[in-house]
């Protein structure tokens, strides 16, 4: 009986957390500043100026992204994403290379980093360019 009971009690949990999100929006954020860059063991951004999280469905980051992606970094069902952009200096690119900004995609169930969208950077010099927030990020449905 008490068994049943646990079953029940998780399922309900699971039910109650919607279509598999797990991780909060503040864990979202916690692991995006915990990134490492390129150069081993260096954070992938220092001096953090801004950072927003944004919750939706792979689907729907697709649609706003217009990104060209293989359908295996997909997470399975319906499952969602976070979106956390991140300005400051940004070290994630080519070896070298500075950017303004970053948003990591993570998996909402398991916090897996799945992708990434660099700002842009002078290919020539590899110093940034552009603005230091990303102009797509108001067209990221939020649905957290």
């Amino acid at each position: 009986m008490r068994r049943g009971l646990a079953v029940l009690l998780v399922s309900a949990a699971v039910v109650a957390c919607g279509p598999g999100v797990w991780i909060s929006r503040d864990d979202a954020i916690s692991r995006s500043k915990a990134e490492k860059g390129w150069a081993r063991g260096q954070p992938a951004v220092s001096g953090v100026t801004r950072t927003d999280a944004k919750l939706m469905t792979w689907p729907d980051f697709m649609r706003a992204s217009q990104v060209q992606s293989a359908a295996s970094y997909a997470p399975p069902g319906k499952q969602r994403v976070w979106l956390v952009a991140v300005s400051g200096d940004v070290h994630y690119g080519p070896q070298g290379a500075h950017e303004h900004w970053v948003i990591f995609i993570y998996n909402a169930v398991t916090g897996a980093q799945i992708g990434r969208l660099l700002g842009p950077f002078d290919q020539t010099t590899g110093e940034a360019i552009g603005s230091d927030w990303p102009d797509l990020w108001s067209s990221f449905p939020n649905a957290g």
